[in-house]
């Protein structure tokens, strides 16, 4: 399971200098690397005007069917996973709780460049 697509706006002078025939294109990449290349070839482009872009908490991939101790999570409310959003400054890992055990699945796990460590303590 991954997590974070970035939404990027990219704004033309006018819609004759755009490829797409609109002075406004909105697209949606999986990883910085695509992130990074539509950013290059905006900034190149001497008839783009704008190119804003924000991450969002988007889960790409299937969640986990059960906790590391094989409870199930299918069912119902007893056994449903409590789903919570770590704050981040890189919009937090997906946090995935057991109701039946302490067990928590973090998504993606937690780096040494994640602020979300110093919440850890406090979640329990």
């Amino acid at each position: 399971m991954e997590w974070g697509r970035w939404h990027i706006t990219i704004r033309w002078d006018r819609a004759d200098n755009s490829p797409a025939g609109v002075t406004v294109v909105e697209r949606v990449v999986d990883s910085p690397a695509d992130l990074r290349r539509l950013i290059d070839r905006a900034r190149a482009n001497p008839h783009v005007v704008a190119f804003p872009y924000r991450q969002v908490r988007e889960l790409v991939g299937d969640e986990p069917d059960e906790c590391h101790n094989g409870h199930g999570y299918a069912g119902g409310s007893a056994t449903t996973p409590m789903r919570d959003w770590w704050p981040c400054r890189c919009g937090g890992p997906l946090v995935i709780r057991c109701r039946m055990c302490p067990d928590m699945q973090v998504e993606p796990p937690v780096g040494a460049d994640c602020d979300a460590r110093d919440h850890r303590a406090g979640s329990g």
